[in-house]
């Protein structure tokens, strides 16, 4: 028996159009149930649902990694820091540790010159007593660490990332401490629970609390 010429395509294009109607012939679309990033507050979502393209990456100039910030890094002398930062957006000053006064310098931001200053801190050390940087304390909101978190992240977010150790006071800061990092995340006291100690549980410090500074040492 011969099969005319149409009734062979119409059967071709019946085929080729179960083909696109199946499963596997679709083209895929994207999910619409993503986790939303971490927002704090009442009713927020929880810590675990942080998502990494929710944060905000520093350049390496903003950069917050263990024992360095950018360019700078702990131990170095006064000279090295002369060496790599323009004079022009240096500031001498000093602060108090321990009951004594040593020298440090605050640092303007090049991009943004309005931004809060960062606070390098100097001690004497070695046997010629040379100065050495001891701390450096940020609250301008560019600098980040490589995972996001910086002043403005909530704490909840901090703790997912880096399973934080203590919260205490030190000094005149209330400090949340990353013993992995070497970090400490100054917190704002006022979205803390009222009459609290000077040592805290993580779990007791409301995930939406502020960090608004950080401590590199």
């Amino acid at each position: 028996m011969t099969i005319s010429t149409p009734i062979i395509a119409g059967a071709l294009l019946l085929a080729l159009l179960s083909a696109c109607d199946s499963p596997a012939g679709r083209t895929p679309t994207a999910s619409s149930g993503s986790e939303a990033p971490f927002a704090g507050g009442s009713g927020a979502t929880d810590p675990a649902a942080l998502s990494p393209s929710a944060t905000r990456l520093p350049d390496s100039l903003h950069l917050i990694s263990p024992s360095q910030v950018g360019r700078l890094r702990l131990n170095m002398k006064e000279a090295e820091l002369l060496a790599v930062v323009p004079a022009a957006q240096l500031t001498k000053t000093t602060y108090s540790y321990k009951g004594a006064t040593y020298p440090a310098y605050r640092l303007r931001d090049a991009q943004q010159p309005q931004a809060p200053e960062t606070v390098l801190e100097f001690i004497r050390s070695g046997p010629d007593s040379a100065l050495t940087l001891r701390r450096i304390r940020i609250y301008d909101p560019q600098y980040r660490t490589a995972e996001g978190i910086g002043v403005g992240s909530p704490f909840g977010a901090a703790r997912q990332v880096y399973g934080l150790t203590r919260v205490r006071q030190d000094e005149n800061d209330f400090v949340a401490i990353s013993g992995q990092m070497r970090i400490g995340w100054i917190l704002d006291e006022k979205s803390l629970p009222d009459n609290h100690g000077p040592d805290m549980s993580t779990a007791d410090i409301p995930p939406a609390t502020r960090i608004i500074g950080v401590r590199v040492r």
